[in-house]
């Protein structure tokens, strides 16, 4: 089965990272959502994208540079604003079947500060987390234990140091770099493959038919159809692993 992951909640209707977003994409099926987590000179864990801080925001200094009271003015109302990381927690927590995060850290500290939040919530489960390499070495060696994935751009499989050094439960892989031969290859490894950021429908299809464990979206409406009915073309079905 193919997981239907949002890009920042449903962005077709709300501004991104925000809890309108979050809870439209979890209404309309989403198994998962991945946000971009940020820490305040405060603490806080903020879901909040860096590019998006000046373009939505207006904010022309660093989230770690401001405080959390200084982000909550940012916004229009109590909803279109920066949420906290807690808020977006208890949302993805509130069904029967809790929906999973896929969290993109800048930085080790703020892996770690969520994870103090995740534990609160009794999410650690549900909650994964992806950056840069460096920034993922740095995680795995402060969280031992943390789920990752691993971000990947390139035709072939990352090097074996690269394996090593961040331990990685997952390749998030640019899905145009993606074939049924890599994506057999990976899973025989023992990792599981997502797809980004895929909002072509057609490729929803080629991708969920090569096998893909989950597809990331900026179309949640349309993607969170086909993975529940399995309409994945005629490529669908279990895949043989060489030996």
């Amino acid at each position: 089965m193919t997981l239907a992951t949002a890009l920042r909640g449903d962005t077709s209707r709300f501004r991104e990272n925000t809890l309108p977003a979050i809870r439209a994409a979890i209404a309309a099926g989403a198994d998962a959502l991945a946000v971009d987590l940020r820490t305040t000179a405060d603490g806080h864990v903020v879901v909040v994208r860096d590019p998006s801080r000046k373009q939505d925001w207006g904010l022309d200094r660093a989230v770690g540079s401001v405080e959390l009271a200084g982000l909550a003015v940012l916004g229009t109302d109590v909803e279109q604003r920066i949420p906290t990381f807690m808020e977006v927690l208890a949302e993805a927590g509130r069904g029967p079947t809790p929906c999973s995060l896929l969290c993109e850290v800048d930085s080790a500290g703020t892996a770690l500060a969520a994870e103090a939040v995740v534990g609160e919530h009794g999410m650690s489960e549900h909650v994964s987390y992806t950056g840069s390499i460096d920034t993922l070495r740095a995680v795995r060696a402060k969280l031992p234990s943390a789920a990752t994935a691993l971000p990947w751009e390139q035709p072939h499989l990352p090097g074996p140091e690269i394996w090593e050094d961040v331990r990685p439960d997952a390749l998030s892989a640019d899905y145009r770099v993606l074939t049924r031969e890599l994506v057999v290859e990976i899973q025989r490894h023992g990792y599981s493959v997502t797809a980004w950021t895929v909002d072509d429908f057609s490729e929803m299809v080629r991708l969920a038919g090569m096998g893909v464990d989950s597809i990331i979206t900026s179309n949640i409406g349309e993607l969170v159809p086909l993975t529940r009915h399995g309409e994945h073309t005629a490529e669908s079905g279990p895949q043989e692993i060489p030996s």
